[in-house]
């Protein structure tokens, strides 16, 4: 059987793939190592299969995005007990015996959000109900804010905010412009503004308030509609991409278990995707 010999191989598996800028980011923090690896992005559109077929294939990390987070954590054959709570994994490591999940989003988020404001006793509101929703309302939780959850689809945001005990707001609230209590944080975790998906506004720019903390999760464009509305009434915006340098850090260290990143990795993994985006 095939063996990679002369580099690890590592790959970002999900669909949509084409937008990542996960191997730019990975690629450079493996050149700033030194560390003989390849990292790559791979679409998957039947997930076990494809896991196998990496796995057989000798791949050594992979990382899970939208819209395999709940499947993978299903898949792996242990998980921390973090990825337990949240119920999603965004980070495969090889093991003897299987694929060990773990997330590191909610560390990504957390850390994003936590370099401008601290977040305990916070209010915040998490658009969406996917995997990567699933990690921020975890880790804002774990901070000690106070979190609400609102969905286009009522019914997966109503279980989304059960799982974790915390507030339902129905979206048509966020459309129709009446009073809402004041959010510090807001963060969108759907797909709507991805280039190449899905378009739209996700909420109108009343909604917005000077003083808000609003992150959105997708990161190409760099300055996505919701951002940019957001912006223009005088919030303080964080771009996708400080998520997913955050999130990108914990999975190297975890796979290469080498410690803390040394901070010249962690400004080539950022220095590169700024310079990706930048010429777009």
């Amino acid at each position: 059987m095939i063996r990679p010999r002369q580099q690890d191989l590592f790959a970002v598996i999900g669909n949509p793939i084409a937008h990542s800028l996960s191997p730019v980011m990975m690629n450079a923090a493996f050149r700033e190592l030194g560390h003989p690896a390849l990292y790559m992005a791979l679409e998957s559109d039947a997930l076990e299969e494809d896991l196998d077929t990496l796995w057989k294939m000798g791949f050594r990390g992979v990382s899970v995005t939208l819209p395999h987070k709940e499947s993978a954590f299903v898949l792996c054959s242990s998980k921390d007990e973090t990825a337990g709570a949240i119920g999603a994994v965004n980070t495969l490591r090889r093991e003897a015996y299987g694929w060990a999940g773990k997330n590191t989003d909610w560390l990504g988020s957390n850390r994003a959000l936590e370099s401008i404001l601290p977040l305990e006793g916070k209010r915040a509101l998490v658009l969406g109900a996917g995997g990567a929703a699933r990690a921020v309302v975890y880790g804002l939780i774990r901070s000690g804010a106070e979190v609400h959850v609102s969905n286009r689809t009522p019914e997966r945001g109503e279980a989304l905010a059960k799982a974790f005990g915390c507030e339902f707001l129905p979206f048509h609230r966020l459309q129709g412009g009446e009073q809402l209590p004041f959010f510090h944080v807001v963060v969108q975790c759907t797909s709507v503004g991805l280039t190449g998906g899905t378009p739209g506004h996700l909420v109108p720019q009343a909604f917005f308030q000077r003083g808000m903390v609003v992150m959105d999760t997708v990161y190409r464009p760099l300055w996505t509609d919701f951002l940019r509305a957001a912006r223009d009434v005088g919030s303080v915006t964080i771009s996708g991409i400080e998520m997913l340098v955050h999130q990108g850090i914990a999975q190297l260290e975890w796979w290469l278990e080498t410690g803390p990143l040394p901070s010249n990795v962690v400004q080539a993994m950022h220095n590169a995707l700024v310079k990706a985006l930048c010429h777009e």
